[in-house]
This record gives structure tokens, sequence and C-alpha cells, in this order.
């Protein structure tokens, strides 16, 4: 005989489309390939531990885990792009806590800190026309940019971390006559490898190049091209990817200084600590304009 507790597990609270219109993802990703009227759950007592689970949060597991969890119809989290993933965390923040949260930010003109609440809904109306089609020329070629999958910008933050982890370890080390040679030497290895791992990252935002109605697509090839070319390409490459990204940005939100001598209006974007966002009542932000 079934509990009558059955009749009272969660329910979806929200309906949401993907940003991305689910333009990159397949049956494979999202189930019967749609990208509209997803529903949300609130996330349970599991979800929570989750992100209090620091090696589950370095590594990703934790945000997957727990997007399959509150949006079951995605069936793999870590090949969302990057804006859908933010528009899914606060649809799941919504759906757990509720619209109204608290956020404290620093006036950028006299840094008095402001305790100020947020619409997270009028936020998600901030994810619109989003630019899903992008390609610039330079010379006679044709580059097609796509933005990364979850997966890409975690293991590219991954390695990032541990290089930068591995700089700073040989940076505290004691320099000596005997030793200084060799130190410099490591630390021009780490160098190199943080140049080779943006480069990387620069060629992973690459559809397609194409030139003369010819059309490349393997990422292989594409890399070796962008390796092994004129300077020119990855220094445009890096341009049109900064200016791509500022489009595919958080969202902004407006907020007034509480400073009666200064009641400065400027905007702010969140700086999402996913144990900070879905554990705590308030959340820093840092001011990007």
């Amino acid at each position: 005989m079934s509990s009558f507790l059955q009749n009272h597990q969660r329910q979806p609270k929200l309906f949401v489309d993907l940003p991305s219109k689910g333009k990159w993802y397949n049956k494979d990703i999202l189930q019967d390939e749609q990208p509209n009227s997803l529903p949300v759950f609130g996330m349970n007592a599991m979800d929570e531990i989750l992100f209090k689970t620091p090696d589950a949060l370095f590594t990703g597991k934790a945000t997957a885990d727990v997007i399959k969890s509150c949006i079951p119809n995605i069936l793999d989290p870590w090949q969302l792009v990057g804006y859908d993933i933010d528009f899914i965390l606060i649809s799941m923040r919504i759906s757990t806590y509720g619209d109204e949260m608290p956020a404290n930010t620093t006036c950028p003109k006299c840094t008095n800190v402001n305790e100020s609440s947020i619409s997270l809904g009028k936020l998600l109306e901030g994810f619109t026309d989003y630019p899903l089609e992008f390609a610039f020329e330079t010379g006679d070629f044709v580059f097609h940019i796509r933005p990364i999958t979850y997966e890409q910008t975690t293991n590219f933050s991954m390695q990032n971390y541990k290089l930068q982890r591995e700089l700073w370890q040989l940076q505290q080390l004691e320099r000596t006559e005997e030793n200084a040679l060799d130190l410099e030497k490591l630390m021009q290895d780490v160098y190199a490898r943080t140049a080779t791992l943006n480069l990387d990252l620069a060629v992973s935002h690459i559809e397609s190049i194409s030139k003369d109605g010819e059309i490349e697509t393997d990422v292989t090839e594409v890399s070796n091209f962008i390796k092994t070319s004129d300077a020119e390409f990855y220094s445009k490459l890096k341009d049109k990817i900064f200016e791509l990204t500022q489009k595919w940005n958080f969202p902004l939100f407006d907020v007034e200084c509480q400073n009666e001598e200064c009641k400065n209006k400027y905007k702010t974007n969140l700086d999402i600590d996913y144990s900070n966002f879905f554990g705590v009542s308030s959340l820093n932000s840092r001011n990007l304009i």
C-alpha cells in the first residue's frame, strides 16, 4: 500500500524557455529536443547538501547533478551553454526560495554598501535577444563563433586554477643563487602552458571557418590553423570572443545608493557563488558599471 506522502511530492513551480532556444542541443541533451516550457522543480534536501560539498562544486558535478534533479527534461547539463546555465540556476533559485532575493552591492561612487532586494523573475527577463548566430571576417576567411559548453568551461577553469596554484607555489619558494635558474625555467614553463590554455579556450569557441564556399568544422584542423597562422587571426579571434561574451553576459540590475549624500544610480551584476546563491539569505555582487 502506497504512503499518503507520495501525494505530496514536489511539483514544478515554474516553466521556462531556454535563451539558446535549443540551437546547439540534440535528443541526448534535451528530452524530445524541446527547449521550451521546461518544468522547474525546487531543490530537495540532497540537492542543498550537494551545493555545500566543495569538491563537487569545484568539479562542476554538484551543479550538473542538481540541474538534472530540478529539471529532469535536461538529460545532459554538461552540454548546456553558459548563459543557459545561468538562466537555469536562477529559475531553480526562484522555484526553491521564491522570487525576491537580498543582495549587497557596493556603490562605485562612494563605496557605500547597499542592502537591496532584487526580483529574480525580472532578472530572467533580461535573458532575451541573445545572439544565436555570430560571425566575423578577417582576410578572406569567415569565422563562425558559438558559446562553449558547461563541461568545457569547467575543464578550462580547473586547468587554469591548477596552473595559477602551481605558479603561486613556485613564487613562495626561497630564491637562491643555486636554484634561481631552475625556478625561472619552471615559471616560464607554467607561463607557456597558461598561454596554450588561453589559445585552446579561444579556439574552442570556433564552430567553423569558411572561405570561398568551402567550410571546415573539424576541431583538429581548425585548431592547427589558428596555432600555425599569423598572430593577427588569434588576435582578432580574442577580440571578437570578448565582444560576443559581453553580449552573452549575465543581465545587469539597477541599484540606487542608499547614502543620502550620494543617491548614485548604478548597474551591477550578480557574482554567483553557487554555494551561497542556494544556501544563504544574501549575496554579495560585484559592480560592472
